[in-house]
């Protein structure tokens, strides 16, 4: 405060440390893969052309033997791939992405163990809604990101099987794997004869839909955009198995041209069912977590308990009002508590201060049933 010169009352505006939540980011994706040059540290870049000018274009394809070992092998994959997955995500809508490189010393002695020390590598990066290994299919790397994205909880990765799988091979392969911060799309893309692992183009198709809808919008029913045509044609059948393993299937439909068909993780929670219903519970939490920050070291006390209580109300509110809660009003959408219901005194002698918050979220309709009958002029209704 400034010294006053003259006695009397003298008034200073000053700021308070609370301020309002803001969402988080979601659309930005991590995608961990294999360039020729580059540099090593994570790198963000913001279209295709900032990647090709910072780490390449084109990954030289391996010797028949390399490939062979990497294509058929259960710890395998298309790892000189790598780019038309980045440019496939960014072709399908994305606008930011952050690039961890593995370097190429040696096609040879190329390992999953050097994707998994990728991933390792990056605990401390933030501040990324997806995270994916374009291409990858081996167990050991797929293991290591899915425990990535649930110990930190900010984060939801989409995974590649092998290509040219059959429907039996595709159910067979997803059988070890089951997470809700994971989703598994069949079947491979073809771009120009080549086939090309899908994750990177779905990646650019979340952000997509989280950028024109919301996060709560499943991001299905979406046009996938860069390719020739899917790998394999996929039928109402094939479908109807998929679905039973919670594999989302892309589907080329007459006049609607190649879509995405499906928005379920790989989870057997019924809670977590959905894409859109885990990444919107992972947006609001770390949206609330980002945006209390201030609360730490502030007096445990009920003006400090409704100054959090008002200020993820508000949130929530906005929340509601685009259309991400259920309900009409929102009394029946979320409720936020935090008092002496939700804290004991041994939590506030502790320093506890505990926040309870309750969404209604909103499921998508995946199966919509019209039940037409006849009806004649003398029919009351």
């Amino acid at each position: 405060m400034t010294e006053p010169l003259s006695p009397g009352v003298h008034i200073e505006e000053t700021t308070t440390p609370i301020t309002r939540i803001q969402g988080v980011d979601t659309q930005t994706a991590l995608l961990i893969g294999v360039t020729a040059t580059g540099p090593e540290i994570a790198t963000t870049v913001a279209s295709f052309v900032d990647f090709v000018n910072a780490f390449g274009s084109q990954v030289p394809e391996p010797e028949s033997a390399i490939r062979d070992r990497w294509t058929t092998d259960d710890e395998g994959g298309h790892w000189w791939q790598f780019s038309s997955s980045v440019k496939g995500f960014f072709e399908n809508g994305g606008q930011q992405a952050v690039i961890k490189r593995i370097p190429l010393n040696n096609p040879e002695s190329l390992a999953p163990d050097d994707f998994v020390r990728a991933i390792e590598s990056l605990s401390d990066l933030t501040d990324v809604g997806l995270s994916l290994t374009p291409g990858m299919w081996s167990a050991k790397i797929q293991t290591a990101l899915i425990e990535r994205c649930e110990q930190r909880g900010d984060s939801f990765t989409i995974l590649d099987s092998p290509p040219a799988l059959d429907i039996n091979e595709i159910r067979a392969f997803r059988s070890g794997r089951s997470s809700s911060y994971a989703a598994l799309y069949y079947p491979w893309l073809d771009i120009d004869g080549i086939e090309v692992a899908s994750s990177g183009h779905i990646a650019g198709i979340y952000a997509r839909s989280d950028r024109g809808r919301g996060v709560h919008k499943a991001p299905a029913n979406e046009e996938i955009l860069g390719i020739s045509k899917l790998a394999r044609e996929v039928s109402n059948a094939d479908q109807a198995l998929l679905n039973q393993d919670r594999i989302n299937a892309l589907r080329s439909f007459p006049g609607h041209g190649n879509r995405v068909w499906g928005a379920r993780t790989l989870s057997a929670d019924p809670e977590f069912k959905y894409v859109n219903v885990r990444r919107l519970l992972m947006y609001l939490e770390h949206s609330v977590d980002a945006g209390t920050q201030w609360v730490q070291f502030e007096p445990n006390n009920e003006r400090t308990w409704n100054n959090v209580r008002q200020v993820i109300s508000d949130f929530l509110m906005n929340v509601w009002r685009d259309g991400a809660l259920m309900s009409v009003t929102p009394e029946n959408a979320f409720f936020v508590k935090c008092d002496r219901s939700t804290m004991t005194q041994n939590d506030l002698d502790n320093g506890r201060l505990i926040c309870l918050v309750g969404v209604a979220v909103m499921k998508p309709a995946e199966f919509v049933l019209f039940r037409i009958g006849q009806w004649t002029a003398e029919s009351t209704v």
